[in-house]
């Protein structure tokens, strides 16, 4: 019954099934002691080299911007981008590409069972513009041993590896390890080292594991892509005062005491300027009065 089941659910769900004989399998997965026998696929296998990137899934709103940007300019330079459509840096990373170009998802369960389920029509979508890969028949349901087992695949099917975000522990830790060993290049990105959700990336930069690379850039010229052309920024036209709050929100969110501390402006002064600056759009307010700079705009 289970395998009448799943071929319905192949059908039904064009299902692709890529066996290693096959032209279309990942020439890459072979680089793997253990490459799976058979991908279920759906969508579409990009033919352009990939490149993987992971993280946390509990991700800061720094490292989650991060992992949303540079996926976002690595698609439009023709990169597609690989990752695990977890919560956190795999999300945002899925739907920067999404706004740029090709993600391809691999996920440790059947296609019938996406996890976490909020993002199953996140993985819809990709399957529109690239693909969801499992090495598991549809209905095979999400496992710990599952996700550990899929990290193997993350490693392998890119060109290299970027971590965004990760404490020194945890799955962005092995795939980093596990491409280390098949001789891809590592990439990681810097944060405080106050940052316990960092560590991880420390520890490889500082051990000269992985390169230190400071957005999509860095990649587009160490894998000679095509540079996209560049959004058009938006200019307005700041006042002295809405100058100098703008300048002092540069690198994170800050909420209003760092504010004060920076500007030295009285704070109802400061939430006038903070409001007319969030109206003419240099500025994005969040959840607990949280500032930081829109990336759009220019002056």
């Amino acid at each position: 019954m289970q395998i009448i089941k799943s071929i319905k659910t192949i059908e039904r769900e064009k299902i692709s099934l890529i066996s290693q004989e096959n032209p279309l399998y990942p020439r890459s997965l072979f680089a793997l002691k253990n490459p799976p026998p058979l991908l279920y696929v759906k969508g579409t296998l990009p033919k352009e080299p990939a490149i993987t990137i992971v993280g946390t899934r509990s991700a800061t709103r720094y490292g989650a911007e991060l992992s949303f940007t540079i996926s976002k300019e690595l698609a439009r330079a023709h990169m597609p981008v690989i990752s695990g459509l977890a919560r956190g840096i795999d999300s945002a990373a899925h739907r920067g590409a999404l706004e740029g170009g090709i993600t391809i998802a691999v996920i440790g369960s059947g296609h019938a069972h996406p996890y976490p389920q909020e993002n199953a029509s996140l993985a819809e979508k990709i399957c529109e513009q690239g693909a969801v890969i499992s090495e598991y028949p549809p209905h095979f349901p999400p496992t710990r041993y599952s996700f550990i087992h899929r990290n193997r695949l993350l490693a392998a099917l890119g060109v290299g590896v970027i971590l965004i975000e990760s404490p020194l522990t945890g799955g962005s830790m092995i795939t980093m390890k596990i491409a280390e060993e098949l001789k891809r290049p590592l990439f990681a990105l810097p944060a405080a080292v106050d940052i316990p959700s960092f560590k991880g990336n420390l520890s490889l930069i500082k051990k000269k594991r992985a390169q230190l690379i400071e957005g999509a850039q860095d990649m587009i010229e160490y894998f000679n892509l095509n540079t996209p052309k560049k959004e058009k920024k938006i200019f307005y036209d700041l006042t002295c005062e809405e100058q100098e709050v703008y300048d002092a929100l540069s690198g994170h969110e800050k909420n209003l005491e760092e504010l004060v501390l920076l500007t030295q402006l009285p704070i109802m002064k400061l939430n006038i300027l903070l409001t007319s600056l969030t109206i003419k759009g240099a500025i994005n307010e969040f959840a607990g009065k949280l500032y930081k700079k829109n990336n759009n705009t220019s002056y």
